[in-house]
């Protein structure tokens, strides 16, 4: 089994997905997906890739390094790009809830709050997302 090939399938069993179930998501074959995991098949194109890191949820570029298709990034690229994957799946959120229109994804309307203020402002999120937990759990 070759390194990448290795990887692909930790990453698939740690999503409870199975060889067909990442087929059908991926739009590629179950086939060549157990030929990568197995290393009977060589390094799957950029394309295929791609397709692969949406489904597992995963940064593009980390299973480009893990392919050898581009150089691995250090550490803190690596955890900055998956901060901007978590804010992306913020906003992706906000639209599919017609909220994006929102002032808090107005750049310009963060450049004077304080660490304070952003610390405040975390504590208040807090405590709305408990109380929408609460209102989920009791209807």
């Amino acid at each position: 089994m070759s390194p990448f090939g290795q990887q692909l399938r930790e990453l698939r069993r740690a999503r409870k997905l199975t060889v067909n179930q990442l087929a059908v998501y991926s739009g590629i074959s179950s086939a060549t997906i157990s030929k990568i995991e197995n290393g009977k098949r060589g390094t799957p194109k950029p394309a295929t890739i791609k397709k692969l890191a949406a489904v597992l949820k995963v940064p593009y570029e980390n299973l480009m390094a893990a392919a050898g298709h581009i150089q691995a990034f250090p550490e803190e690229i690596r955890e900055a790009s998956e901060s901007y994957q978590s804010v992306y799946e913020i906003y992706q959120t906000a639209v599919t809830r017609g909220a994006e229109h929102l002032p808090i994804f107005n750049s310009q309307k963060w450049e004077h709050l304080s660490k304070q203020d952003i610390e405040n402002l975390s504590k208040y999120f807090d405590f709305l997302s408990s109380e929408a937990k609460k209102r989920a759990s009791s209807s």
